[in-house]
């Protein structure tokens, strides 16, 4: 070693010297010895020349050639160490040089070149990193500075399809924003505002699509720079925008299937949906923090609590309560779910006032559909009877009739007169039970002063009424309805009399009232018969201060059979009621124990008549009229034959509808009484063949019960008039000359 080589001053030296610059290597070089000035000046021209991992090659190269080499196994001591950045070196002396360089020059020399390769390769690794990050990254970035473009990633490349050449130094923003977008964009970069927002992108080609821009101030140097991150958010957008919809149409549909929906958290009203306003009368903000319990009636609070306790989800019934205060019963169905990311219980509420209407209107129906079936049977049993019963009592009163008018024997005519009393009495009966059965031929109908009827039947029934019964009458004016004139009286006179019997021995008061109307009033929603819609009615209601009746009573007060009193029969009210029915009408009461009763009836109105009763005496003809019996029953038609010739009237038989259509293409008649049951060809049936012949023959049908189908079969303008059986000589010839009178 040289002296200078231990100086420690020497490597003091080497450690404070900074790297050497190309002006310092021609300083060195001139202190230099010939020997050592050609090492020394090789790894200045080394350091000058060549990057830095390139010089510090090129100078271990150079030491090497003089004996200086990179220490490794077999070397010795350790000539020169240095680092930089956390990279070492460490020189040894492979062989004893003839004169070594300077060993503080050495180490500036090679620090300089190892500081030089490190900062290089640092550089060239950052770069590396960002381009890298620059490839990798899902989003366009964009630096510029008022608009103009600094510099672009190559993701923002690939999202706006341009090259960096393309934008670098221009203002794109005109050219990359849409025009309704473009104000929007332009101040917020004038305000220098920091955050996420989203508009309409614009690409180089001119093709559109939703962008969200993320802003952010920025310096490269002293120079202020915006930088933007770009995200193609289209998809998302789309995404958003069927979310959105999906939600909504969710909600429609909950409002549609519910009348109210109700969002709770811990037992709390935290949001309201639905026409709840519309349906409850309650303002949805003031129910938001209210206790869920509290939105319930008293009656149902138990149960609510308990189920919201449970956490239960599924469907109950409850009250809840409407704006003023009245309970209304809802359908409650309970699901778990989430409202603004946090867990929420939803339940649906759906107004049960209309389904528990129509519950109640259901079971009205089904008990008078119950009573009509009742009824049926009735009209079965009663039409199975009737036809034959009838034809029955024509023979007894036909020829009661018969022999009124030949004996003169009083005792004869007293037992005359008993079988003619008992013959009306059973036709009256059946004529009952017909009417409940729902007979809608009650026989002539013309237009009758209901409120007249009351007050001649007020003077007829004096001495049947209790006397201790004060009978108050209210009767409008026009009163007049289209019925029956005879059923009708029937009706009001078991009214009254039922009214008379509840007073019993104790006084009280019977009022009648009468009037016309248009609406009837909330009692006909119950009434038994007609549907009682606004229209033309003639309303009567028929109360006394008796003693009323029970509820039991009161829903079988109409079944046939079925009475109060100990001599009834129990089709008094039952035949007001098919009476009432076959005329359009509705019949309801309503009664209470120690209140009395008052049965309320509705009948179509009609206009007053002012035609002149009709005269039953036979009207005079020219010649004999001719008519045809049509009956299976041989007893009929004898008896109707004996009845007509004695008037005048020229009479053949038919035994069935067969024989009819025989007898009437073999002769000409002027009238036929044709009977409606038969066992072959019906008498509905006769008629249309005949109308379907072209033969306008006046017609009139008798029988003692139709059954509805027939009825329904057949066309009543095909027929002159109707003789209900059993009937009486007058009713025989008024019958026939209605229908010769008739228009053909």
């Amino acid at each position: 070693m040289t002296k200078r080589e231990e100086s420690p001053e020497s490597t003091s030296c080497a450690e404070d010297l900074q790297p050497l610059t190309v002006e310092s290597g021609a300083v060195i070089r001139s202190k230099m010895v010939m020997g050592v000035e050609r090492i020394l000046a090789s790894l200045c021209d080394a350091l000058v020349t060549e990057n830095g991992e390139q010089a510090l090659a090129r100078g271990l190269s150079i030491l090497a050639d003089s004996g200086i080499v990179i220490q490794g196994p077999g070397c010795g001591e350790t000539w020169l160490s240095i680092e930089s950045a956390g990279r070492s070196l460490s020189l040894a002396l492979s062989v004893p040089p003839c004169e070594a360089p300077d060993r503080a020059l050495v180490g500036c020399f090679l620090r300089a070149a190892l500081a030089r390769a490190v900062a290089e390769e640092h550089a060239r690794s950052t770069r590396e990193r960002l381009e890298m990050l620059s490839q990798a990254s899902f989003e366009g970035i964009l630096i510029h500075a008022d608009g103009v473009v600094i510099d672009v990633n190559h993701r923002f490349e690939a999202m706006m399809g341009c090259d960096r050449a393309e934008v670098v130094g221009r203002n794109t923003t005109e050219r990359f924003v849409a025009a309704e977008d473009l104000e929007g964009v332009l101040a917020k970069m004038g305000s220098g505002y920091e955050g996420a927002y989203v508009i309409t992108g614009v690409r180089w080609d001119g093709s559109r699509f939703r962008a969200e821009l993320q802003s952010k101030q920025g310096r490269l140097g002293e120079r202020p720079v915006r930088v933007v991150a770009i995200r193609d958010v289209t998809e998302r957008e789309r995404l958003h925008a069927l979310l959105a919809e999906s939600e909504v149409r969710l909600r429609d549909l909950a409002a549609g299937a519910f009348d109210g929906i109700v969002y709770g958290r811990n037992g709390i009203v935290v949001d309201v949906a639905g026409p709840i306003r519309e349906k409850l009368g309650v303002n949805p903000d003031d129910l938001k923090g209210k206790a869920v319990v509290d939105l319930v009636a008293q009656s149902s609070r138990a149960t609510i609590a308990r189920f919201t306790q449970e956490g239960r989800v599924g469907s109950l019934e409850a009250d809840i309560l409407a704006g003023d205060g009245a309970p209304v019963p809802v359908e409650v169905v309970v699901v778990n779910s989430t409202l603004h990311g946090a867990p929420v219980r939803i339940a649906g509420l759906r107004d049960l006032r209309e389904k528990r209407r129509l519950e109640r209107e259901r079971a009205n129906l089904l008990q008078q559909i119950e009573r009509s079936q009742r009824t049926e049977s009735l009209g079965i049993l009663a039409g199975g009877i009737a036809h034959d019963f009838n034809n029955l009592l024509v023979g007894v009163l036909g020829n009661a009739e018969l022999l009124l008018d030949r004996i003169t024997d009083p005792l004869e005519r007293q037992a005359a007169l008993a079988i003619r009393s008992a013959g009306e009495r059973a036709a009256t009966l059946t004529a009952q039970m017909l009417a409940y059965a729902g007979r809608r031929d009650l026989g002539r109908r013309e237009a009758v002063d209901l409120g007249g009827l009351c007050r001649d039947l007020r003077e007829l029934l004096d001495a049947v009424l209790s006397k201790k019964a004060r009978i108050e009458l209210a009767i409008g004016p026009e009163t007049w309805v289209f019925g029956n004139r005879a059923t009708l009286t029937q009706v009001l006179m078991n009214l009254l009399t039922n009214a008379s019997d509840a007073l019993g021995d104790q006084p009280g008061v019977i009022r009648v009232t009468m009037r016309r109307t248009r609406d009837v009033d909330a009692r006909f929603h119950r009434a038994l018969g007609a549907s009682a819609e606004p229209g033309n009615w003639v309303l009567t209601d028929v109360s006394d201060t008796g003693a009323g009746m029970d509820a039991g009573t009161k829903e079988r007060i109409f079944e046939p059979f079925f009475s109060t009193k100990e001599k009834g029969h129990g089709l008094g009210l039952a035949a007001c009621l098919g009476i009432v029915t076959s005329h359009g009408g509705a019949l309801v009461v309503d009664s209470e124990i120690g209140r009395g009763s008052c049965f309320s009836m509705i009948l179509p109105g009609a206009k007053a008549s002012t035609e002149a009763p009709a005269d039953p005496r036979p009207a005079a003809h020219a010649r004999p009229i001719r008519v045809l019996v049509v009956d299976d029953e041989p007893l009929v038609r004898s008896l109707v034959r004996r009845l007509l010739e004695r008037r005048g009237y020229s009479v053949e038989e038919a035994a069935d509808g067969r024989a009819c259509l025989a007898a009437l293409e073999r002769a000409a008649f002027d009238v036929v009484l044709l009977d409606v049951t038969m066992p072959d060809i019906d008498g509905a049936e006769v008629v249309r063949r005949l109308r379907a012949a072209g033969s306008n023959i006046p017609v009139v049908l008798s029988s003692g019960y139709m059954a509805v189908s027939a009825e329904n079969a057949l066309d009543r303008s095909m027929i002159q008039a109707f003789l209900p059986k059993p009937f009486t000589p007058t009713d025989l010839v008024e019958a026939l000359e209605r229908a010769l009178a008739a228009p053909k």
